[in-house]
């Protein structure tokens, strides 16, 4: 080989990586259209971006339902998201327990135009500006205190079901707000979404005493990924192919804690997360799942080191070739 032919084609794997990189990073701002569920069938779970709190919103063709709305901060993002997809009517609003990092945003949600008709507690009191803020405005609407078994019919093939609280509340401590979270699932034909709140263990082994059908395609991960949430036997039952952690990149609770990433890759589930993807989209017409702006599972192979990888590649056959050269 000669040395113009060694050149040009360090030259092509080195343009060749560079394409690479540059396509990587406009995948990454290609800006995808969300539009809400229009199919008969469709039913659509947005896992909306709200840093460091939970805000998920079910998109239906009959009722929409919307769990949680992270911190007082993110209402207005909430409110947007909303907009964008042109939802005036909350068919369902569940705060599933008090903290404000879930009640918080749904605070200007309810002081907007939009229509709220019926809104699930878990009829657990709370002392905070927030809760007090969040429960003078739930007063001018139908409340419906969540009890476990209770059912929700939102199309013809998609239902939600109450597996946590029990009433009167399992746990009665002002410091288990998150065990008494209220835990829905979405079944929608042969598919199924767990919502977990803020679950912790206790929660789950109450659930699992019960003998629920827990079994569900897509986890929420309970509590932001905290180590005192999804327990083995919890995450066993359930059983998900995929699990969505909705936590703020660099919060002080260093959440998602690695012990529950672990147990989550121990049993092939795959884990994408809002910290690191942002908002999350999920849809199923009852037969199968799919992610349409494919989120990046965590942990991902970092395509970011592609380029350095290929360059030094390159530059070390070359190295070699010109000592081969020279022998």
């Amino acid at each position: 080989m000669s040395r113009k032919i060694a050149g040009f084609l360090v030259v092509l794997v080195v343009a060749v990586s560079i394409g690479l990189l540059l396509a990587q990073s406009l995948c990454g701002k290609i800006a995808f259209v969300v539009t809400a569920s229009e199919d008969s069938s469709s039913v659509t779970v947005h896992f909306i971006d709200v840093g460091q709190g939970d805000s998920i919103l079910i998109d239906t063709p009959n009722r929409d339902v919307l769990i949680d709305g992270g911190p007082e901060a993110e209402g207005p993002r909430v409110l947007n998201y909303l907009g964008s997809l042109s939802i005036t009517r909350i068919h369902l609003m569940v705060a599933t327990h008090p903290h404000k990092d879930h009640i918080g945003g749904l605070i200007d949600v309810l002081s907007s135009v939009t229509n709220v008709d019926e809104i699930l507690i878990n009829n657990q009191t709370y002392t905070n500006k927030t809760y007090t803020n969040f429960m003078n405005l739930v007063k001018s609407h139908s409340v419906t205190v969540a009890q476990r078994g209770q059912t929700f019919i939102l199309t013809e093939t998609a239902n939600l079901t109450v597996f946590n609280p029990v009433q009167p509340l399992e746990f009665l401590s002002v410091n288990d707000a998150n065990k008494n979270s209220v835990v829905v699932k979405l079944q929608v034909g042969n598919t199924s979404f767990l919502f977990t709140g803020d679950a912790e263990a206790d929660a789950e082994q109450s659930m699992l005493e019960a003998g629920l059908d827990l079994q569900s395609g897509v986890l929420k991960v309970g509590h932001h990924g905290s180590r005192n949430a999804t327990t083995q036997l919890f995450l066993d039952d359930v059983a998900p192919s995929h699990a969505i952690i909705s936590a703020g990149e660099g919060n002080p609770y260093g959440h998602p804690h690695e012990e529950t990433i672990q147990r989550l890759l121990a049993k092939g589930v795959t884990i994408y997360g809002t910290f690191h993807s942002g908002t999350i989209i999920a849809s199923t017409d009852g037969t199968a799942i799919i992610f349409p702006d494919s989120p990046q599972p965590i942990p991902e192979f970092q395509t970011n080191m592609l380029l350095p990888i290929i360059m030094t590649a390159t530059l070390l056959g070359l190295i070699l070739y010109r000592r081969q050269l020279r022998a």
